[in-house]
C-alpha cells in the first residue's frame, strides 16, 4: 500500500482484496464474512467520497465570500 494512498481508494482496494480472498475460500461462512467485509469497505469509500464532496462545496462557498 502506498503511504500517500487516500482513504477512499484504499477502502476500495481493501474491498477488492476481500472479494479476491472470498473467491479462494471453501467454507461458506468464511466466504460470506469476507463479502460482508467488502461491502463495509465499499460503504466507507462512498461515505468518504460524499464527505469530501461536501467539504469541497463548503470551501467553494467560503472562497466566494472572501
Amino acid at each position: 500500500m502506498p503511504d500517500n494512498e487516500s482513504p477512499a481508494p484504499r477502502y476500495r482496494r481493501l474491498a477488492r482484496e476481500c472479494i479476491e480472498m472470498a473467491n479462494t475460500i471453501a467454507t461458506e461462512q468464511t466466504r460470506a464474512a469476507l463479502v460482508e467485509m467488502a461491502q463495509v469497505w465499499r460503504r466507507l469509500a462512498e461515505s468518504h467520497d460524499v464527505r469530501s464532496a461536501m467539504q469541497q462545496q463548503i470551501q467553494l462557498k467560503n472562497d466566494k465570500k472572501e
